[in-house]
C-alpha cells in the first residue's frame, strides 16, 4: 500500500519535459488492472509519438557525433568548442532519456484517457523511471539552456574582448562553470521530481521557467547583439558580420518559436486556465524537444571545422573496416 501511494504522488509531480508530458495538464496515474493484463499492456505508439522518436533518435546521433568529433579533434579543444561540446553532452542525455520515456512508459498510454498511462515495466525498473531517468530528464534540459547562454558569453568576450579574453574566462574557470550548471540543474531537478512537503511545485515550475527559458533568452539576445554591435563598429569584414547576423537571428527565432507555447501552456495548465487536449499538448511538446534535436546544426555543423573533423572520423571508420 505504502508503494502504490509513493507512487501515485510520483505520478501526479511528473516532470515537463517527458515525451507527452501528460502530467503538467492533469493527474497521471496508471490505470487499475483487471484480469485482462494482456490486453492493456500492449505496446502502442501513435503515428505522432513515432515521428518524435525518430526525431528524438538523430538529436541523440547529432549531438552524440558533435561530441566525439570534438573530443578526437585536438585543435578543436579551444573555449568556444568546449562549450559547443558541453551543449551537444546535455542535449544527447536529453534526447536519450526521451527515448527511454517514450519507449517504456508512454507507450503504455491509456488512450481513451490520455491522462493516465499503464503500469507495465516491473517495480524496480518504474521507481528508476520516475526518479533516476525524470531527474536526468530535467537537468539535461536545463543544463543546456544555461550551456547555450554561456556560449553567447564566451563568444562576446573572445570576439569583442580578445586581448583580454585568456584573462577574462580561463579554461579551469569554464571547466569550473560547466560543472557548477550541472550540480545546478541536477539539484533543481531533484526538487521537481523527488517529493518533498517544504518545496512548492508551483514555485519550483516558476523557477525552472526562469532559467530554461527566460534567462537563455535574455542572454543570447543581449550578447549576441552586444557581440554583432562591437563587430560592426571593428574593421571586421561586413560579409562576416551579416552571415553571423543571420545565424544569431536564427538562433535565437529557434529557441523563441520552440519554447514559447509550451512554457505558456505549462504556466496556463498550472494555474488552471487552460488545460490542452492530447493533439495541442503533443504538438507543443514535439517543439520543445525539437529544438534540443536541431541543436548540433546551428552550433556544430555549421563550423567547417567541426564538419572536417566529422569527414576525418568517418574516413577513419571506413579504412578500419
Amino acid at each position: 500500500m505504502r508503494f502504490f501511494l509513493f507512487e501515485k504522488k510520483f505520478h501526479t509531480q511528473m516532470e515537463v519535459f517527458e515525451p507527452i508530458n501528460v502530467s503538467d495538464f492533469g493527474n497521471s496515474s496508471p490505470a487499475k488492472h483487471d484480469g485482462n493484463t494482456t490486453s492493456l499492456c500492449t505496446w502502442y505508439l501513435p503515428p505522432f509519438e513515432w515521428l518524435k522518436l525518430v526525431t528524438l533518435f538523430a538529436g541523440v546521433a547529432g549531438n552524440g557525433l558533435t561530441v566525439v568529433a570534438i573530443a578526437t579533434d585536438r585543435k578543436l579543444h579551444t573555449k568556444t568548442y568546449a562549450t559547443i561540446a558541453a551543449i551537444a553532452v546535455a542535449d544527447c542525455v536529453y534526447c536519450t532519456m526521451a527515448v527511454l520515456w517514450s519507449t517504456l512508459l508512454f507507450a503504455y498510454l491509456d488512450y481513451s484517457n490520455y491522462r493516465q498511462y499503464r503500469k507495465c515495466i516491473n517495480d524496480f525498473l518504474f521507481l528508476l523511471m520516475n526518479t533516476v531517468v525524470a531527474v536526468l530528464f530535467s537537468a539535461s534540459y536545463l543544463a543546456s539552456s544555461l550551456s547555450i547562454s554561456l556560449l553567447s558569453i564566451v563568444r562576446f568576450v573572445i570576439l569583442s574582448l580578445p586581448l583580454k579574453a585568456n584573462t577574462i574566462l580561463r579554461k579551469s574557470s569554464l571547466v569550473f562553470i560547466i560543472i557548477l550548471i550541472w550540480f545546478f540543474s541536477i539539484a533543481l531537478a531533484v526538487c521537481k521530481n523527488i517529493p518533498l512537503q517544504s518545496i512548492s511545485r508551483k514555485n519550483i515550475n516558476l523557477v525552472d521557467v526562469f532559467f530554461t527559458f527566460i534567462v537563455p533568452l535574455l542572454t543570447i539576445i543581449i550578447f549576441h547583439g552586444m557581440k554583432i554591435f562591437t563587430l560592426k563598429q571593428s574593421e571586421y569584414r561586413k560579409t562576416e558580420v551579416k552571415k553571423m547576423e543571420r545565424l544569431v537571428v536564427a538562433i535565437i527565432l529557434l529557441f523563441f518559436v520552440c519554447n514559447l507555447p509550451w512554457q505558456v501552456l505549462r504556466l496556463l495548465a498550472q494555474y488552471k486556465v487552460f488545460v490542452p487536449g492530447y493533439l495541442l499538448q503533443t504538438t507543443m511538446g514535439y517543439l520543445l524537444q525539437f529544438n534540443n534535436c536541431v541543436n548540433p546544426v546551428f552550433y556544430a555543423f555549421l563550423s567547417p571545422r567541426i564538419r572536417h573533423s566529422i569527414c576525418i572520423l568517418f574516413c577513419r571508420f571506413r579504412a578500419n573496416q
